[in-house]
């Protein structure tokens, strides 16, 4: 008897967005993919701001961001979320994020939250004109675009699901963080605002 696969409990877009090419034809669809870094989200304890900045930049020589950035140090990137608190994203188990929550100490409070959130990726042409149909955010690079310095990041409604948005580059693509329980609803509404200007679906990256 064929033994059957499980889905892995940790990974909630399994089965849900299979490979291949959909919606409209064209020459240049939105490609979505999934990605399953790690994420830490870093809140600094009070009264030692200004020596956990230090010690990241020591560590890893990266500088934390300022309200509504990113900044990236090899593979690691950290997202501002909130007043002195960070959302770390890299490869689970990567020297760098290792090194980021080595640096903290006793500087900072850490929350893993790799299991609790979901990223999807969209990038292309048209990843804008696909985003607009979901969220009322002025998207246009002159509001919103990495710039030559760090990326963009915001927090947003789509679809009814909270979204932490992050611009990573000018292609344009963009990262997508969202609660995992609305992983596979968040992915549905995202395929269907996709459908006009025609899609790929990617494996993770």
């Amino acid at each position: 008897m064929e033994k059957m696969s499980a889905p892995d409990p940790h990974f909630p877009f399994f089965d849900g967005l299979p490979p291949g090419r959909y919606g409209a034809g064209g020459e240049n669809p939105v490609r979505i993919a999934t990605c399953r870094h790690a994420l830490l989200q870093l809140s600094a304890r009070r009264g030692q701001e200004e020596k956990l900045h230090a010690a990241i930049q020591h560590a890893v020589g990266m500088a934390l961001p300022p309200p509504g950035r990113s900044a990236t140090s090899g593979t690691i990137t950290a997202l501002w979320l909130q007043p002195d608190c960070w959302l770390l994203q890299g490869p689970e188990g990567d020297e760098t994020t290792l090194a980021c929550t080595r640096a903290a100490g006793g500087r900072a409070s850490i929350v893993d939250q790799t299991h609790g959130r979901a990223i999807l990726s969209l990038s292309g042409a048209r990843a804008r004109d696909v985003l607009a149909r979901l969220c009322r955010l002025d998207l246009h690079p002159r509001a919103f675009g990495p710039g030559p310095g760090p990326g963009r990041v915001a927090s947003t409604t789509m679809s009814d699901i909270s979204v932490l948005l992050h611009q990573r580059d000018d292609t344009p693509s963009f990262d997508l963080i969202i609660p995992s329980s609305f992983a596979i609803a968040f992915a549905t509404a995202l395929r269907h605002a996709a459908d006009f200007v025609g899609y790929e679906i990617r494996g993770a990256i």
